[in-house]
């Protein structure tokens, strides 16, 4: 019980960086003309729930991804605890189409 509690302590502490844009090589702009209706987002816990449960933390993942008119266009992958300790600051993977990728963590 003391862990769940550290635990919980620990997330709610969580802070994320904003992309970075000078990880990318283009410059991605700051706004699109895109028809919301024409937006899907993905997120899905890749061996999330359980493992995390069980206490095997370097087992939990998040998968979000954005696909526009039926075409992947983003998408990230966090990794909140790499080593499967708290106290490691959390790697997101991240990506555009056609720009490229980046890792922060």
């Amino acid at each position: 019980e003391d862990d769940d509690e550290d635990l919980a302590k620990s997330l709610a502490t969580m802070t994320f960086d904003p992309l970075d844009r000078d990880r990318f090589v283009d410059d991605i702009g700051e706004t699109a003309d895109i028809d919301s209706s024409e937006v899907t987002v993905f997120v899905d816990p890749l061996d999330g729930t359980r493992e995390f449960v069980e206490g095997r933390l370097e087992n939990c993942q998040v998968l979000v991804g954005i696909a526009i008119d039926g075409e992947a266009v983003a998408g990230a992958i966090g990794i909140p605890f790499p080593d499967g300790s708290l106290e490691t600051d959390t790697t997101i993977i991240y990506g555009l189409a056609d720009i490229g990728t980046s890792v922060v963590g």
